[in-house]
């Protein structure tokens, strides 16, 4: 009788949503406080159970530079999951959360994932251009022999910033350079801040769009290439006054096309309708969005529709999963930013939970356990 009153109140439960499959882990990387001058790195689960915070383990430690060089560097909002086991930092190491090791400790631009193999793109000094993989089955690194093998969109198109304004330049294969835009912008020359990198995107093998920046790095254009007629067409003006160094990233996305980040604001672009409109929100996926531009009282978190609450964060550190949403929360004074812990939403209780932690160095997202 007694498991049988049990049963009926476990079933009660699940029926109104406090299911035992939401179990996910969020990982997290702090810095190592015992080892900064190696840049040393932990790397934490923290695990979720029923819908609430069950606790944090940690996985293993990791080594940011070796010799005064970059080793492995997790410490970047560039990082990403993949299947569920394995974390590729932003210079492309990889990681076996599930082994606890470093399987590769090498470097090079993620350009691809597929099945078990990490394709990557390499611009070396002596050695040029070329293309390699990494194989997740047998943990081996190899360089790809195949000189028409392509494993993206696009062609050899790059930018000479060796003075301003900058030069597009196109590599033909087994051709000489040829010179597309003798203007291609001044990618912000007369600001302070570190000069971030120009993205160009590819819509198809032949046309690509990019920034056109002005001499200060407030102002820009977004232009579209097409190299069969070598012709460009600007889509669009970007411009910002925040008092934040200027970056710029040019991402897909499945409900604008294009997204282009620029400061604080947000860009949808298409490509085909050659349209370019600003944008106060960011759909993070189906079941989550969020505000671009923060107000004094910080940026809103969009559940299906509906807002659930108000917090200062970074875009970039906002992770979410179809269950939960974590954001690392600041306090801002002036223009210095504090660290004030993690927040979680759960997508079942359909509230907020407070964790308190170290300072993170890098959320990664959400596993699945």
């Amino acid at each position: 009788m007694i498991k049988y009153v049990v049963y009926i109140v476990f079933s009660f439960i699940s029926c109104f949503g406090y299911s035992q499959n939401t179990g996910e882990s969020l990982i997290i990387v702090h810095y190592d406080p015992n080892n900064q001058e190696n840049l040393g790195q932990l790397i934490y689960r923290y695990n979720f159970v029923n819908n609430v915070y069950a606790g944090r383990e940690e996985i293993m430690k990791v080594v940011g530079r070796k010799n005064g060089v970059d080793y492995v560097r997790c410490d970047n909002d560039k990082n990403m999951l993949y299947k569920d086991r394995y974390l590729i930092s932003g210079i492309g190491n990889v990681i076996d959360l599930k082994d606890k090791k470093v399987i590769y400790d090498g470097k090079g631009k993620v350009v691809r994932c597929s099945n078990d193999s990490i394709i990557y793109y390499i611009n070396d000094i002596f050695k040029g251009k070329y293309y390699a993989y990494f194989n997740l089955k047998n943990n081996t690194y190899n360089e790809i022999k195949t000189l028409t093998f392509k494993p993206t969109l696009g062609q050899d198109v790059e930018f000479d910033r060796t003075k301003a304004p900058y030069k597009l330049l196109y590599y033909p294969q087994n051709k000489s350079k040829v010179v597309l835009m003798d203007d291609a912008g001044h990618g912000g020359i007369s600001s302070k801040d570190k000069k971030a990198d120009i993205p160009i995107y590819w819509v198809d093998n032949n046309t690509f769009i990019f920034p056109n920046i002005k001499v200060t790095d407030l102002e820009g254009t977004i232009v579209k290439y097409n190299l069969s007629t070598k012709s460009s067409k600007v889509l669009g003006t970007f411009n910002s006054t925040a008092n934040v160094p200027a970056t710029y990233q040019l991402v897909n996305s499945s409900d604008c096309y294009i997204e282009f980040y620029f400061k604080n604001k947000l860009y949808c672009i298409n490509p085909e309708k050659e349209t370019m409109l600003l944008s106060k929100y960011k759909e993070v996926n189906k079941n989550f969005s969020i505000e671009v531009e923060p107000s004094p009282k910080g940026r809103a978190v969009y559940y299906k529709g509906k807002e659930t609450g108000r917090f200062q964060f970074q875009l970039e550190k906002f992770k979410a999963s179809d269950n939960y949403a974590a954001l690392l929360r600041e306090i801002v004074m002036g223009e210095e930013t504090y660290q004030q812990g993690i927040a979680v939403y759960s997508t079942t209780l359909m509230k907020w939970e407070s964790i308190d932690g170290e300072e993170v160095a890098a959320m990664v997202g959400w596993l699945k356990k």
